[in-house]
């Protein structure tokens, strides 16, 4: 694996060059792969699996941090983004989502472009290779659509901006924003032709490649997003039938009981979690240091819930527990993957908003029953369908917590006067607030992006 990044890296750093060309990238008289063998390699790099954003989990009502933690970051965009400030860069800052997730479309754009005339390989290896790209590009323009962009209203999405669209490895081109709706379509186009795609297995042969399953799950997930709950069930379901492991909570343990403060026993790694269907490995978990649970999360989620048990533990001061009511996160397992668990809950959704209560009601017990000890688990139960889809959507926050879609889940759910919400911090005895449907729900563009391609139009501020 080694030897492959380190190939991967080497043609990278050929692709791109200091020039200030949009995104900084430019391809043009550098050496390019030949063979099917090398464009594999563009498919076996690591940071193609990276979630590459995360730095939203500040903005949502799932984080806390204090004034002591807060003060600690400084001018930092983390601190910007906690307080909702409207500028979240300097007019020199990169942003690492954005540009992250463009070289991995960069990287697919290059592969789909080339690997029809490459040498070597077989027809299969060639599908396979194709329908891995579109489902990696797929996943990064869903992602950057629903950080910069609207979320989608079938009204309104024709014309509200999204992102750039680039489907060739030429990233000089001077560009302008997408629509929410051409990003959508591109999105579903290329699931659509990767599930198409012969070659493609049912599961990848390791976390890196996606397979049938992973096509299914990503498209699940943008159609809940689109609101096309019949669709997006039947998606679900097409995972669901490939793959339903759920990993039982009550297996797991900490090495010390009395002091749980170190790595939970049982509980595999993100790349090797059997739940994944999609996996993406998340840097952003390597920059977060220390925050602590929102009292509303905790609230929801209660103390007796495994999921909280393996998740949190108490801030410390010389292994006395600290008399802050929150508990310390422990950012060692953010898990941005596409999981069995999630198929499950937008199943449920989906039967909840159909008059389905009753079967929505059976998936969230099967999955609460791998969540619970058994002395402290008891079955949920919905009088009506509203009553279900308040349960679903609760139980979605306590299973999803720092999956990287509670920020997406705000943005929707507030066109639903049921469920929408204004949020507001408190910093130095001084009131911040994020009403629901606020403009800064989109994300602002690095002002260095604009700068470099003047015909990308600024987020309102």
């Amino acid at each position: 694996m080694k030897k492959i990044t380190t190939y991967c890296l080497l043609i990278i750093a050929l692709l791109t060059s200091s020039c200030e060309k949009f995104l900084e990238v430019t391809p043009k008289g550098k050496f390019l792969p030949q063979t099917v063998a090398d464009y594999e390699l563009f498919m076996n790099d690591p940071l193609m699996a990276d979630a590459a954003y995360g730095n939203e989990e500040y903005m949502t009502d799932d984080l806390f941090l204090n004034d002591s933690l807060l003060s600690g970051m400084n001018d930092s965009r983390t601190a910007k983004a906690y307080l909702w400030t409207k500028d979240l860069f300097r007019e020199t800052d990169d942003d690492a989502e954005w540009n992250s997730s463009y070289r991995n479309i960069y990287n697919c754009n290059l592969v789909l472009s080339k690997i029809g005339t490459a040498t070597g390989g077989t027809p299969e290896d060639v599908s396979r290779l194709t329908a891995e790209a579109k489902i990696h590009r797929a996943y990064h323009y869903f992602h950057l659509a629903n950080l910069f962009g609207n979320d989608y209203q079938a009204a309104t999405a024709g014309t509200d901006l999204a992102v750039p669209i680039l489907l060739v490895p030429d990233l000089e081109a001077k560009t302008f924003r997408a629509t929410v709706q051409e990003v959508y379509n591109q999105v579903i186009k290329d699931l659509n032709e990767a599930i198409g795609e012969s070659g493609l297995p049912v599961m990848g042969r390791n976390y890196i490649h996606p397979g049938k399953a992973a096509a299914y799950a990503l498209q699940a997930r943008v159609y809940l997003y689109m609101g096309n709950y019949a669709a997006a069930q039947q998606a679900a379901d097409a995972a669901l039938a490939l793959k339903s492991t759920l990993l039982d909570y009550n297996t797991f343990s900490y090495p010390n009981p009395a002091k749980p403060t170190g790595a939970v026993t049982g509980r595999p790694a993100v790349d090797a979690n059997p739940e994944n269907l999609y996996t993406t490995t998340n840097s952003f978990s390597g920059v977060i240091t220390r925050f602590l649970i929102h009292p509303d999360l905790l609230n929801i989620l209660g103390e007796k819930d495994l999921r909280y048990v393996y998740t949190f533990t108490r801030l410390t001061s010389k292994g006395t527990p600290s008399p802050s009511p929150y508990p310390d996160y422990i950012a060692n397992y953010i898990n941005y993957s596409i999981g069995v668990p999630e198929m499950m809950l937008i199943k449920a959704e989906c039967l909840a908003r159909n008059n389905g209560k009753d079967e929505a009601m059976g998936l969230l017990n099967t999955l609460r029953q791998k969540r619970f000890k058994a002395a402290d688990y008891a079955d949920l139960t919905a009088a009506t369908a509203d009553d279900a889809l308040v349960q679903v959507l609760a139980e979605r926050r306590r299973e999803l917590m720092y999956h990287g879609l509670r920020w997406f889940d705000l943005k929707r759910l507030n066109h639903d006067p049921r469920f929408k919400k204004d949020l507001t911090r408190i910093y130095k005895g001084v009131s911040y607030a994020l009403p629901a449907n606020d403009a800064r729900y989109l994300l602002q563009i690095a002002p260095k992006i604009i700068r470099i391609n003047p015909a990308i139009i600024q987020n309102p501020r």
